[in-house]
């Protein structure tokens, strides 16, 4: 999508703007890989059912180990804290994954030096 300086939409191969007439448009976006929205569901599906069945698998162990060994509350504990910080890396997983991408698809364009479509 290109945008005029008033803020009217038009299409990437838009040599004018179809509202005012105006010729400074924008440049778009560069366009997203097809594979890349199937890389990143798979990197947020894969770890997370991951981190889901540790989870389930850790509290239940830990459940029943406490009620054998209550010295063992210090590991469980240690281990809670270790799958905490496992969920809020696999949360923030999507924003430095666009990131790489965004990086990719730059230095791509970069050394490419000018080659490929335009619009």
């Amino acid at each position: 999508m290109k945008l005029c300086p008033r803020g009217h939409a038009n299409s990437r191969n838009a040599e004018i703007c179809a509202e005012c007439g105006s010729r400074d448009l924008s440049t778009p976006q560069p366009r997203t890989p097809l594979w890349a929205p199937v890389i990143e569901y798979l990197l947020k599906l894969v770890p997370g059912l991951f981190l889901a069945i540790a989870s389930v698998v850790t509290l239940a162990a830990g459940i029943e180990a406490v009620r054998e060994n209550p010295a063992l509350q210090f590991a469980l504990v240690k281990l809670l804290i270790l799958l905490g910080i496992l969920w809020w890396l696999w949360s923030e997983l999507p924003a430095w994954f666009r990131n790489a991408i965004a990086r990719m698809l730059k230095r791509r364009r970069e050394q490419g030096g000018g080659k490929g479509r335009h619009s």
